[in-house]
């Protein structure tokens, strides 16, 4: 299977060269990273190149150009292994590729070949005038076949797919379908969603995916169960504590015993100490954070930002006062796309603190020779079943909000949810387009991951 994704921005700027109104089709080029993961393949959008207008012949149902023009994106697409994606316009929507299509194709792809050193599939995708897409990838025999699935990624998630092929909804999610309408209902069911960290918002966020339908959902924790957990991991009991279970394999079987249909992949290891469980995180349509870690905020950001994942990020805050009181309950939902805004240049962590964990985990004796130059980082916070369940529900509702748009207001107002419950207060934010220029410059580069390396600590070696 392939499938391409592209950011909302792109999207937009593609619909605007390609239907400009002046009723002549008009081409563009995308430039892709990739992600190749158990047989599919995905195309990330990384650069859009929108061929001049003057450097065509353009007609009311063809575009024809020069290879030359382009010689740029095939260089960079040799040198780095990336994609070619060849877009234009059709002004019928959900009209097919024609036969002049198909000539151009073959020849085009032809010479991109005659450039690669790849067998890897490239793609031709049609855009229509309400910027909806349908494509088919180009194999290296001159074959095609039909994208099953185009994402648009951005404020809201929308894809181009055939996912309703998906047979009726099963009896036990007749009530979200009464709610959210069989598309949705259906969407979930297609889903793959990833949930790093399983215990206190984790937990309750994978309860509520899987009683939503979400047909795969990826779990990476790996921490055991104490009996300290036990006050608010869904489905634990004391029997897992006494048997140190892994949280992951415990919620799993939870998940199991309901019996809904979901399949579930566990991956019990940190994930920047995992390949396999970066790869099939890459793979997922959204991701959950909810991890402590700084580290973990910073990976989960990383994988946002290269293989186009939006992230939702749950932050906790229980303050109590040391005599059974409460100072303060403060709790922070931040939706991450890429090309918005980061965890870094959000607050939600500093360098500083990403600097010392690391060090932490991966030389914990250099770490206690410099401890005292950071912020100490051990000290347990509370947790509180009913708080924890509190924020796991507006993330969750947050993740329905962009598949299935239903607030009054545009979902670019809510890139940040501050919920103090001290003060019963909800606020939102509207986050910005990010201004650091690595985020920016790797947007879609894949499998490239100029800043993902692999750390392994002292112990773990």
């Amino acid at each position: 299977m392939v499938h391409f994704k592209i950011t909302d921005k792109m999207c937009q700027e593609l619909k605007n060269h390609l239907h400009n109104g002046d009723g002549l089709e008009a081409l563009a080029f995308v430039v892709c990273g990739r992600l190749n993961h158990e047989g599919d393949n995905w195309l990330l959008a990384h650069e859009v190149f929108l061929m001049p207008y003057e450097k065509c012949s353009r007609n009311v149902d063809y575009v024809s150009w020069k290879t030359e023009h382009i010689e740029h994106l095939l260089e960079k697409a040799k040198d780095k292994g990336f994609a070619i994606v060849k877009v234009h316009s059709h002004f019928i929507t959900n009209s097919d590729f024609s036969e002049l299509d198909d000539v151009s194709d073959s020849s085009f792809f032809e010479a991109v070949y005659g450039w690669s050193d790849s067998e890897l599939p490239h793609a031709s995708i049609l855009m229509y005038p309400d910027g909806s897409m349908m494509g088919r990838t180009i194999q290296s025999d001159m074959s095609f076949a039909a994208i099953p699935k185009i994402t648009v990624v951005g404020d809201s998630i929308r894809s181009f797919t055939n996912c309703f092929q998906i047979e009726s909804v099963g009896k036990e999610f007749i009530r979200n379908q009464q709610a959210f309408g069989e598309k949705t209902t259906k969407i979930l069911r297609g889903l793959k969603v990833g949930v790093v960290g399983c215990s206190g918002t984790g937990s309750p966020v994978i309860e509520q995916l899987v009683r939503l339908g979400v047909g795969t959902i990826v779990l990476v924790d790996a921490d055991l169960i104490e009996h300290k957990n036990l006050n608010r991991i869904v489905g634990s009991t004391s029997a897992d504590a006494e048997a140190k279970r892994l949280k992951i394999e415990a919620i799993k079987k939870h998940i199991e015993r309901m019996g809904l249909g979901t399949k579930v992949i566990i991956f019990p290891t940190l994930i920047q100490e995992s390949r396999e469980a970066i790869d099939t995180l890459a793979s997922c349509d959204i991701i959950f954070g909810c991890v402590d870690s700084v580290e973990g905020r910073f990976y989960l950001n990383l994988i946002s930002t290269y293989y186009l994942v939006p992230l939702i990020d749950v932050g906790v805050k229980l303050v109590a006062d040391g005599e059974g009181g409460i100072d303060s309950i403060n709790g922070n939902i931040h939706y991450v796309n890429p090309g918005s805004k980061t965890l870094l240049e959000r607050g939600v962590f500093t360098q500083e603190q990403l600097t010392a964990e690391s060090l932490r985990r991966m030389s914990p004796q250099e770490y206690e020779k410099r401890k005292a130059y950071f912020d100490n980082l051990d000290v347990e916070s509370p947790a509180v079943v009913s708080v924890n369940m509190t924020f796991a529900a507006f993330a969750v509702n947050e993740m329905l909000a962009r598949f299935h748009p239903f607030r009054y207001r545009d979902n670019s107002r809510f890139a940040n949810t501050c919920i103090n419950l001290s003060d019963w207060d909800i606020n939102t934010q509207v986050v910005r387009e990010s201004k650091s220029k690595s985020a920016l410059r790797d947007i879609g580069v894949g499998n490239l991951e100029p800043q993902m390396e692999l750390y392994v600590s002292e112990e773990t070696v």
